[in-house]
């Protein structure tokens, strides 16, 4: 038997050189090398860099990626045996907090605010034109050192896939000291409202994964606990939590869907003395056959063809009031394009939830013809939804996502001077639970008012 075991040894190493050597001489000539620098190795990005090319370049390289999806089909991961659908469950290695998405050029998309269908536009308008010829210094990309956060688990079941947060509340109080410097800062003049909202995992998985440090309404809890008297604390999980019937959250995406920020708007109404308009004062509309960020997560693993052959459809409901839309690329306002409060997505796009403000962007502004006050909204991808809701009753609304600022390649805002310039009445900090975690996106919170 040792003799066999030392003859397949010997196979698989002869087998293993000869690959080694035939990619060698057989590596893919389009693919680019990294150049060898002292600050690449400082920072890492060399190494990375090396990676990706031996990733790209080795012979062969998509047949390979191809076999080992197909090898993967044979594991299913699972921390409890025996329990109703669960398939696949992968640790949420990332660095979603510290970045956000948006349409690959925004500013193409036909904006369908001031009443206009965007349903029901064929081609995107032409660019528009940048206001002002002044040039903005362009982004270096992420700062030097970001650190890729454990934030939590990807789980597959039935035919939905969904972040289950882990809790940190040593960051959770950190990041409800950070909202309540923001209040601080801002000044009683300004009406700070902090809005946690849960995630689908909380509602939609067996209850292992939304008890104990999986609890998101325990994080909630614990927040706004530790939150100071100056912040206004919102009760959307209760909202939500009454509706989750209904079609609140995608399935094949992390986020929720606009029917489910409608319900968390209807609770800050609640909280902030305003009347919550009805969804049938909104005209809708939808894409079909949405296949989200989950998806785009478990691709690797046959699994996910669950997700694919199950896709999402996204309803939107557009404001009744007149908008014009705005996104800028610093808080000085200088270059401004526009934008929809509902984008026109087209089918090459296949991340419809970008129609929502066309993604994040460091300063989006709504402005209406309600006579109304000035509000400014902090929030990473789920606010996108949110904010539309918002039109009815606000002047003005401005967007702000806190990972586009004061950091290196980054553009500065001094957060309290920004308010004051803006006229800001209310202030509103909407995050979900894999954010409240996440040391990152809490500094980039910190860093708007230090």
């Amino acid at each position: 038997m040792k003799k066999i075991y030392a003859v397949l040894g010997a196979l698989l190493l002869t087998l293993l050189l000869v690959v080694g050597i035939y990619s060698l001489f057989s590596l893919n000539a389009d693919v680019k090398k990294p150049e060898l620098t002292f600050s690449g190795l400082l920072s890492g990005s060399y190494a990375s860099g090396t990676r990706s090319y031996y990733a790209e370049a080795f012979p062969q390289s998509e047949s390979l990626k191809k076999m080992n999806t197909s090898l993967n089909g044979f594991y299913k991961f699972s921390g409890f045996s025996g329990e109703d659908d669960v398939q696949l469950i992968l640790n949420m290695n990332s660095q979603a907090a510290d970045h956000g998405a948006s349409l690959e050029n925004p500013s193409t998309a036909a904006s369908s605010s001031n009443g206009s269908d965007s349903s029901q536009s064929t081609e995107p308008t032409e660019p528009t034109q940048p206001e002002t010829t002044e040039s903005v210094a362009p982004s270096d990309g992420p700062e030097a050192g970001t650190v890729v956060e454990n934030l939590g688990a990807a789980l597959l079941v039935g035919t939905r896939a969904v972040e289950v947060p882990y809790a940190d509340y040593d960051s959770i109080s950190d990041y409800a000291g950070a909202v309540t410097n923001i209040a601080t800062a801002l000044g009683s003049d300004v009406n700070t409202y902090s809005i946690v909202v849960p995630n689908a995992a909380e509602f939609y998985t067996t209850e292992d994964y939304h008890t104990g440090s999986s609890s998101q309404i325990d994080m909630i809890d614990y927040c706004y606990d530790h939150m100071g008297s100056n912040v206004r604390t919102v009760d959307a999980y209760s909202a939500l939590a009454s509706h989750i019937d209904e079609y609140i959250y995608f399935r094949t995406d992390h986020h929720w869907t606009q029917l489910g920020a409608y319900y968390a708007y209807t609770a800050f109404c609640d909280a902030a003395g305003l009347h919550a308009q009805p969804l049938s004062s909104f005209e809708t509309g939808q894409y079909d056959s949405f296949v989200g960020s989950m998806y785009n997560f478990l691709s690797d693993y046959p699994q996910s063809s669950i997700l694919r052959e199950n896709p999402d459809t996204l309803h939107y409901w557009r404001p009744y009031v007149e908008t014009d839309t705005f996104y800028y690329e610093d808080a000085t306002l200088s270059l401004k394009y526009e934008i929809g409060v509902i984008s026109w997505v087209g089918d090459s796009v296949s991340n419809k939830y970008l129609c929502f403000l066309g993604g994040d962007h460091p300063v989006t502004i709504i402005s209406t013809d309600v006579d109304g006050p000035v509000c400014m909204l902090l929030k990473e991808s789920y606010g996108n939804a949110f904010a539309p809701w918002l039109t009815s009753h606000y002047s003005k609304i401005i967007a702000i996502d806190p990972r586009e600022f004061n950091r290196d390649g980054k553009p500065s805002l001094d957060l309290k001077q920004f308010a004051q310039e803006q006229g800001v009445d209310d202030c509103i900090v909407l995050d979900y639970p894999m954010v409240l975690n996440s040391d990152s996106y809490i500094e980039w919170l910190n860093r708007l008012v230090q």
